[in-house]
């Protein structure tokens, strides 16, 4: 049993009248074409190879409208080739947490009993301590690259996804279409992933969406405190990381215009996220 195709197009037709959604897709969109073609249309070579010293912090001028920051580097080149790193990070990040977190909801939703209770305690453990502190302590020990951030902040991810969807499959489990899938002699396995996933793909997509924002916002933390991938590349929250201390000294730009993008691409997601949750919850 799925849902209809009626459904989804009666949704589909929702999102496409929805402001907000636009919003969110427009403003992600730019971020992501600046992620695909950087290299194409950042002004100065982003590495800053060779680095001019000479025009280090430099105001925001016709040369360079963001200005440069403190080994001379055109801020404006550096912040969109900056998209890139994020942009890989968060949504790989996003989807190990995404197919961790529905596989192991599937398995405590349906099973139950002593199968939920022995999983479900394990993960409400991950749950007690804040994601931050959890991906630092990870990535202290096994060391900051860029592999090791995409799987850390999906691990972090995966209980929280679990739970959304545990309670979405403990619902659809008491159903007919499960209880008929039974009596066809059909195993666990095909009952959840065949049957039952398809009618939690809605809090599924809605969870992907939320938690993108959150990836994007905790690669980009973890980047500020230290813990992000090669220091050479471009990034926003090493930017950041870099340069703050010079905002006592009127040197604003090579914090600014970072922060701004890092703002603007959370809002762009959250939109988005918003209005594909107001879709699925009416």
């Amino acid at each position: 049993m799925t849902v209809s195709g009626v459904s989804r197009a009666q949704r589909r037709r929702q999102l496409s009248r929805s402001a907000t959604f636009w919003v969110g897709a427009t403003i992600s969109l730019i971020w992501i074409v600046f992620a695909v073609f950087g290299d194409f249309v950042t002004p100065y070579d982003p590495a800053g190879t060779p680095t001019d010293i000479l025009n280090r912090l430099a105001r925001p001028s016709p040369e360079h409208l963001m200005g440069t920051d403190s080994l001379g580097r055109d801020v404006l080149s550096r912040l969109l080739a900056g998209a890139r790193q994020v942009l890989i990070v968060a949504p790989l990040a996003t989807l190990i947490g995404t197919v961790g977190g529905t596989a192991l909801g599937l398995i405590t939703g349906y099973f139950g009993g002593w199968v939920d209770e022995a999983v479900s305690r394990v993960l409400d453990a991950f749950l007690s301590i804040p994601l931050i502190i959890t991906a630092m302590l990870v990535l202290a020990a096994l060391g900051p690259t860029t592999v090791g951030v995409i799987l850390v902040i999906g691990l972090v991810f995966t209980p929280i996804i679990a739970r959304t969807v545990r309670a979405s499959t403990l619902a659809e489990a008491r159903l007919d279409y499960v209880t008929a899938a039974k009596l066809r002699g059909e195993g666990p396995i095909h009952i959840m992933f065949v049957e039952i996933l398809p009618n939690v793909m809605g809090p599924i997509i809605v969870e992907f969406t939320v938690r993108l924002g959150y990836a994007i916002f905790t690669t980009l933390a973890l980047s500020f405190l230290g813990f992000g991938g090669d220091p050479s590349v471009p990034d926003w929250g090493q930017s950041i990381a870099n340069h703050y201390v010079f905002l006592s000294g009127d040197i604003w730009w090579p914090t600014l215009f970072p922060a701004l993008a890092i703002a603007s691409l959370v809002v762009g997601v959250n939109l988005l996220a918003d209005a594909i949750a107001q879709i699925f919850e009416t």
